[in-house]
């Protein structure tokens, strides 16, 4: 008997999408109309990582200017602060997320068993709406737009565009969170997915949420800066009713995917199933959820960080982060991992996830008096690297399953350290700077006092920008000759997985699973098929 025995379905009785024609159109004109999600998943990995790599050195630029807190070196002073909030803004909306939803738009289906995602053609919809969307908000802020913008047509425009590209995202998070509720193979539960596949379900929908409360944000500025602007469109006001996203503790839920993917490596590399796994993957939802950050608007209520619910649910955020620590330290213990690039950038993602909850936690204790310090920017960028990690450890974990060629896995390995040092110096300077009194840049662009020795930490965490900007142009570098059809052929099943992504070719057929599957009953049916035909054989 075969993994792809019986017929896919959902165990929840809904019926699965319809998969695409059998013979889709090639070329260009088969890219632009295609409802393939693995086509669809390629894309937004290839255009989130020019816009990620542009964000990253923005923010080398902007972290640059504190060398001197007394004056403008780089940027002029009515530059700054456009390129400030354009770096925070493109990192989160135009290049982490988006990456992320890509990885998980190719992955996801395959991991469940699905013929296809929920909702094709929405999916193909949510990529262009978020390119167009995306290129109109750089022209924005080109043309003097943004928070605080001269131009007030091009701010309009900024802000149109920026629901554009929320409201595309989140038809994207639609369909990757619907396929895992409701387009899973016969027999598997909602508690037996993969790892990664429950942690873009969990933080899925919590991004959904954030993002919600984020248009409505965006909506009541728009509606101001249309009219006269009173309150909320007033333009040193703005940027504060957005900035909560780039924050504490939303940006806790960007590191739930590289930890369901950290999950998946060691499981696969050490070839152990997880431990109590319903419970690791309670510990994981609790991450997600702990990561929803619409209440925690310091705009509308400044003392927010210093309240007993702030400091509660930060500081509890920890306890389930190590006990999905704990859980895949147990896997480890019982077997020795393979020494690939995935492994290692799984590891270090593992240790970014955990930096930030533990950072997050010791930001909300109210007797260090870190509210209002860079301390909490520290933490958002722990947060922006371990992503920036686990989107590493995807393109080489999976890289044979989405381009059909093997990535030189020699490039992942020099990628570790790379990554872990950049990572380490941008939220760890931050940090470090935040611990002496140092505060962020305000409203007005301006660095309101400088704490002795902030000036060479903003340079180290410029160093750590540029650092990750570097790890990018690595991946990208590693990715693309498989990406252009160069190399070996890809195994179908280089790792004996444990999960349905490793039942079919790489690249795997238009309809993912030519050959029906079989009914699953564990989290790791391929495993339970190799231990039948072993047991079958004695």
């Amino acid at each position: 008997m075969t993994v792809t025995e019986h017929q896919a379905a959902a165990d929840t009785g809904t019926d699965a999408p319809a998969a695409p024609p059998p013979n889709p159109a090639g070329g260009l004109a088969g890219v632009i109309g295609t409802t393939d999600h693995k086509t669809v998943g390629r894309l937004y990995l290839g255009f989130s990582a020019v816009f990620l790599l542009a964000a990253l050195v923005l923010s080398a630029v902007v972290d640059a200017e504190g060398l001197d807190a007394s004056g403008f070196e780089i940027l002029a002073d009515n530059t700054f602060f456009q390129v400030f909030t354009l770096s925070r803004v493109a990192l989160v909306f135009l290049g982490l997320l988006p990456a992320i939803i890509g990885l998980a738009l190719y992955v996801v289906p395959l991991q469940v068993g699905a013929n296809s995602v929920a909702f094709p053609r929405a999916a193909a919809a949510s990529f262009w709406g978020w390119l167009l969307g995306s290129g109109l908000l750089v022209a924005a802020y080109l043309t003097n737009g943004g928070p605080a913008g001269g131009n007030a047509d091009a701010v309009r425009l900024s802000l149109a565009s920026m629901l554009l590209v929320l409201f595309s995202l989140a038809l994207a998070l639609v369909c990757v969170v619907t396929t895992v509720a409701t387009v899973r193979a016969n027999g598997m539960t909602l508690l037996q997915v993969p790892v990664f596949a429950w942690a873009m379900f969990v933080a899925g929908s919590v991004w959904l949420l954030n993002i919600a409360v984020l248009v409505g944000n965006v909506v009541v500025v728009t509606v101001d800066t249309m009219n006269e602007a009173v309150l909320y469109g007033v333009p040193t006001v703005v940027w504060p009713q957005l900035e909560w996203f780039f924050g504490q503790p939303a940006t806790l839920s960007l590191v739930v995917p590289t930890l369901g993917i950290t999950a998946d490596v060691v499981a696969t590399m050490t070839g152990r199933r997880i431990g109590r796994y319903p419970v690791l993957l309670g510990t994981l939802g609790a991450v997600a959820a702990l990561g929803f950050g619409g209440w925690a608007q310091t705009v509308f209520n400044p003392e927010v960080a210093t309240e007993a619910a702030f400091v509660a649910l930060s500081v509890a955020a920890l306890l389930p982060a190590l006990g999905f620590a704990g859980g895949l330290a147990d896997t480890l213990r019982r077997g020795r991992p393979r020494l690939a690039a995935a492994t290692g950038l799984a590891l270090v993602g593992l240790l970014g996830g955990l930096a930030t909850a533990a950072a997050g936690a010791v930001y909300a204790l109210p007797f260090l008096n870190l509210a209002g310090t860079t301390w909490h920017t520290g933490v958002a960028k722990l947060a922006v690297g371990t992503a920036v990690i686990g989107v590493a450890a995807g393109q080489f974990y999976w890289g044979g399953k989405i381009w059909g060629r093997t990535v030189v896995d020699a490039a992942g390995k020099l990628l570790v350290p790379v990554l872990l040092v950049g990572t380490a110096l941008y939220g760890g300077a931050d940090l470090l700077a935040g611990a002496l009194g140092q505060v962020p840049v305000g409203a007005d662009g301006l660095f309101a006092a400088t704490a002795d020795g902030a000036e060479l930490l903003a340079g180290l965490s410029a160093a750590g920008a540029a650092v990750l900007a570097l790890g990018v142009v690595l991946i990208v570098l590693a990715v693309l000759p498989a990406a252009v059809g160069g190399g070996r052929p890809a195994d179908a099943d280089p790792y004996d997985g444990h999960t349905l992504e490793w039942a079919t070719s790489s690249p795997p057929a238009w309809d993912n699973f030519p050959t029906p599957i079989a009914t699953v009953g564990s989290p790791e049916p391929l495993t339970d098929l190799r231990e039948a035909a072993t047991a079958g054989g004695q």
